[in-house]
C-alpha cells in the first residue's frame, strides 16, 4: 500500500522541522494577538498561570512547595515538573513579567517540539505522507496552540507525550532514553503518568516476551527492566513525598476538583453518573460535535480506526498503549468537576497523539485521491477554527486583566502589609498583591478543599477554626460564581456591611459552548468581584444554646464543623441518591442584644449522631437548633421518627422557623444504656415521600 498506509523505511524528511517551525510561528501569532488585546502587555488567559509562577518564585528562592514566604507546604501547583523548571528560571534571574514570558515561550516551544515529534513518529508508522499530514494538523491545532501560549504546562506535557512515543519507536527493543522521557512525563501531570505507565508496560513486555534464537537463552535483562520501571518509581516517589510533607498523597488540585471528593457523602452510583456525563461531553468535543472547535467533525472516529490500523500492522502493543493510554486519560479527566473547563485544557496535551491516529485511520481508505481528500477536509476544518483560538486567547487574557489582575493590583496598593486576604482566585492575588492569602478553594491553603466543596457553612467553620492571627482580615470574592457560593459567607456577617470596592467587568460576554464553559470572566458567570473587610465579631456566638436548657449540658455537636461532625459520628442517609447535606450559613437575633451566626446542613430524610456524657437509666434531653419551613397540607416534612441506639423513642414535630428555632426532645431513661447515645432522626414512613426536610445547626445533650 502507498501513501499514508504503509510505514516509511526512509527517515529523511523535512516534515518534522517544517511542522515545528510552523507551530512556533503560529504560537508567536497567538501571543501577538493576546498582547494586542491588552495594549502591549503580556497577560495569561488563566489565573492558574500565576499560581505556577508564584510557586516557581518560591522554589527559586529556596522555599519549594511553599506558596508564600514562610507558608505551610502545599501541593496546589498542577504540574510539579513545570513548577521546578520555572523555579530554575527564577533562580537564574527571571522574575515578574520576564518569568511569565519564560512560561509562555516555554509553552510555545513545547508545542513546536510536539508538532515535530508527532510528524517524525507518524513518518515511522505511516510513511512520509503521514508525517506531513500529522505534523501540519498538529502545528495548526488551535486548542494546542492556545494551551502552549497560555503559559500553563500544556506545551511541556505535549512535548513529553509525543517525545515518549518517538523515543519508544526509535529505541525498541532496547530502551535507554525512553524510560527517562516517560519519567518526566509522569512528573508533569497525573494524566501524563497514565500514558507513561502504558509505555512502561509496553517496554517491559518487549523485554520479557520470548525472543527467537540465541537471544532466548540470554536470560532476562533485569538491568534494563529496572530502568524501564523508572517512570512508575518516580511517580510513586512524588506521591510519597506529598504524603510525608502534607499527610496525604493527593495533590490539593485533586482534592478540590474531583467528583471523588465532592460533597459529604460518597455515592458511587452518583459519581459514576457524573463521570459518564463528562466522558460523553469529552467524546462529543473530540468528535467535533460540541461546537467547541477542538477537532474536525468525526475526527475521533478516524482516531479509533487509527488504533485498528496499528493493530493490523503488527503494532498490537503500540495500539494497546495509545488506545488504552488515551482512554485512561479521558476517564481520569472525566472524574474532575472541571473536566470541560478552560477549553478542555487537561486534554489539550494529548491532541497530537489523537491527530496522529486520525492520519493513520485515514489510511484505511484505499484510494489515494480519496484518502488525500479526506485529510484535506480535516485540514480545512482545522484551518477554519485556528483563528478563533487566537482571538479566544486574547479575549480571555483581557478578561483576566479586568478581573483578577486589577483586583490584585488594588490589594497591593490598599491592603496594609501583614494583613491576609481570603480569595477564590489565588494566583494573581498572591503574585501581584504581595499579601498573605487564604485560598477558599483549597489549592494553596491546606484543609480548605473539603469544607469548600461542602458549602458556605463548612467553609465558614474552617475559617473560624483558624488561629486568630491566621484569620483573613479581608475577603476578595466573586459576587456570584458557578463554584462554591463564597459570597454567602456574608450571611454570617463575616463580610461586613458593605464592600470596600467592587470590580465589574466591562467586556462583553463571549460564551463558546454550553457544554464546555469558558473562564468565568469570559462567559460573565463571575462578572463582579467585591472586596470586603472581615468582621469576626460573631465568630464564637453559636456555641451556647439560644435559650436555657434543662439540666447541665454534657455534650455539644456543632454541625457544619467537619472535625466536630467526625468526632460525633454525624452522618445523614437521604432516601434519594444524589441528595447531599449541603452546608448552610445563617444568623439571627435570638435574644435582646444577642446575635448568633451559625452553620448547619440541609437534611433530607434524617441524620445520625452520637452524644456523650449520659448516665445509664437517666433521661437525657436533646436540644437542637433547627430550621424547617411550613409543611404543605397533608405533608409531614417537619415530622421525624427518633431512634436512640436503634430503638424507637417516639415522633417529633420540628419547629416551623426561619432561619431556626430551639427545640428539645427528652429521651426516656430506659433507652439510655451507656455513657453515650446514638440518635437517629428518620422518616416516619421509610423510603416513602414526602420526607423530612429541615436544616440542622447543632445539638446539645443535657441531664
Amino acid at each position: 500500500m502507498r501513501g499514508v498506509t504503509s510505514p516509511s523505511t526512509d527517515r529523511s524528511t523535512r516534515a518534522p522541522v517544517v511542522s515545528g517551525a510552523l507551530a512556533l510561528l503560529l504560537g508567536a501569532v497567538l501571543v501577538a494577538v493576546s498582547v494586542g488585546y491588552n495594549r502591549g502587555s503580556l497577560v495569561p488567559p488563566l489565573d492558574d498561570v500565576y499560581i505556577h509562577l508564584q510557586y516557581a518564585r518560591q522554589f527559586g528562592d529556596g522555599e519549594p512547595l511553599r506558596y508564600q514566604p514562610g507558608a505551610e507546604i502545599t501541593t496546589g501547583a498542577s504540574s510539579l515538573l513545570w513548577m521546578v523548571l520555572l523555579g530554575a528560571a527564577h533562580a537564574v534571574g527571571f522574575d515578574g513579567r520576564w518569568l511569565l514570558a519564560v512560561a509562555v515561550v516555554g509553552g510555545v516551544v513545547g508545542v513546536a517540539c510536539a508538532a515535530g515529534f508527532t510528524s517524525a513518529a507518524a513518518t515511522r508508522l505511516g510513511g512520509r505522507a503521514a508525517g506531513w499530514w500529522a505534523g501540519l494538523l498538529t502545528a495548526l491545532c488551535g486548542p494546542l496552540l492556545w494551551g502552549g501560549a497560555s503559559g500553563m504546562e500544556v506545551g511541556l506535557l505535549a512535548a513529553l507525550a509525543t517525545g515518549t512515543l518517538l523515543s519508544y519507536l526509535r529505541e525498541r527493543p532496547r530502551f535507554r532514553a525512553t524510560p527517562v522521557v516517560a519519567a518526566l512525563l509522569a512528573l508533569t501531570r497525573p494524566e501524563g503518568f497514565l500514558l507513561a505507565a502504558a509505555f512502561t508496560a509496553a517496554m517491559a513486555w518487549t523485554l520479557l516476551r520470548p525472543a527467537p534464537g540465541p537471544a532466548a537463552r540470554a536470560g532476562r535483562p533485569w538491568g534494563r527492566l529496572a530502568l524501564v520501571a523508572v517512570p512508575v518509581v518516580v511517580f510513586a516517589g512524588q506521591l510519597l513525598l506529598y504524603r510525608v510533607l502534607t499527610g496525604t498523597s493527593q495533590a490539593n488540585g485533586v482534592l478540590a476538583k474531583s467528583w471523588l471528593h465532592t460533597g459529604f457523602l460518597r455515592q458511587p452510583l452518583e459519581i459514576a453518573d457524573h463521570v459518564q456525563r463528562n466522558v460523553a461531553a469529552i467524546l462529543a468535543s473530540l468528535s467535533g460535535l460540541s461546537g467547541q472547535d477542538v477537532l474536525a467533525p468525526l475526527a475521533l472516529v478516524l482516531a479509533v480506526l487509527g488504533v485498528a490500523v496499528l493493530a493490523a500492522r503488527r503494532e498490537r502493543v503500540l495500539a494497546v498503549v495509545l488506545g488504552g493510554g488515551l482512554a485512561s486519560v479521558v476517564l481520569a479527566v472525566a472524574t474532575l468537576t472541571t473536566a470541560m473547563w478552560q477549553d478542555l485544557r487537561y486534554l489539550q496535551p494529548f491532541l497530537p497523539l489523537l491527530l496522529l491516529l486520525v492520519v493513520l485511520g485515514a489510511g484505511l481508505v484505499g484510494n489515494r485521491a480519496a484518502r488525500t481528500g479526506l485529510l484535506a477536509v480535516v485540514l480545512l476544518f482545522t484551518l477554519a477554527a485556528t483563528p478563533a483560538w487566537a482571538l479566544r486567547l486574547g479575549q480571555q487574557a483581557s478578561a483576566m486583566r479586568e478581573g483578577p489582575v486589577s483586583v490584585a493590583q488594588w490589594i497591593a496598593g490598599n491592603v496594609p502589609p501583614g494583613d491576609a486576604v481570603a480569595v477564590n482566585d489565588v494566583g494573581a492575588a498572591a503574585w501581584f498583591g504581595g499579601r498573605r492569602t487564604v485560598d477558599l478553594v483549597g489549592l494553596t491553603t491546606n484543609g480548605m478543599a473539603a469544607p469548600s466543596l461542602n458549602g458556605p457553612g463548612t467553609l465558614y467553620e474552617a475559617l473560624r477554626a483558624l488561629p486568630g492571627p491566621e484569620r483573613p482580615q479581608w475577603f476578595a470574592v466573586f459576587d456570584r460564581w458557578g463554584g462554591v457560593p463564597v459570597a454567602d459567607l456574608g450571611r454570617a456577617g463575616l463580610l461586613g456591611a458593605e464592600p470596600v470596592i467592587t470590580f465589574a467587568l466591562a467586556g462583553p460576554a463571549r460564551p463558546i459552548s454550553a457544554s464546555a464553559p469558558q473562564t468565568c470572566q469570559l462567559d460573565r458567570s463571575c462578572d463582579r468581584v467585591s472586596i470586603w473587610r472581615a468582621d469576626w465579631s460573631a465568630a464564637d456566638s453559636a456555641q451556647a444554646p439560644d435559650l436555657p436548657v434543662p439540666g447541665r449540658i454534657v455534650d455539644h455537636l456543632n454541625i457544619g464543623d467537619m472535625a466536630d461532625e467526625a468526632a460525633h459520628g454525624w452522618t445523614t442517609d437521604p432516601p434519594v441518591l444524589g441528595v447531599q447535606p449541603d452546608s448552610v450559613l445563617d444568623r439571627a437575633v435570638v435574644a435582646p442584644g444577642r446575635l448568633v451566626a451559625d452553620s448547619g446542613r440541609h437534611v433530607v430524610g434524617g441524620e445520625t449522631f452520637t452524644l456523650g456524657g449520659t448516665v445509664p437509666g437517666r433521661p437525657v434531653t436533646l436540644t437542637g437548633r433547627i430550621g424547617a419551613g411550613p409543611a404543605l397540607p397533608g405533608e409531614r416534612t417537619r415530622v421525624v421518627a427518633v431512634d436512640v441506639d436503634g430503638r424507637p423513642a417516639g415522633e417529633w414535630t420540628l419547629p416551623d422557623a426561619q432561619p431556626w428555632a430551639q427545640a428539645s426532645f427528652t429521651v426516656p431513661g430506659e433507652l439510655v444504656t451507656g455513657d453515650r447515645v446514638t440518635v437517629t432522626t428518620r422518616p416516619v414512613a421509610p423510603l416513602l415521600a414526602p420526607y423530612p426536610d429541615y436544616r440542622s445547626y447543632g445539638w446539645w445533650a443535657s441531664r
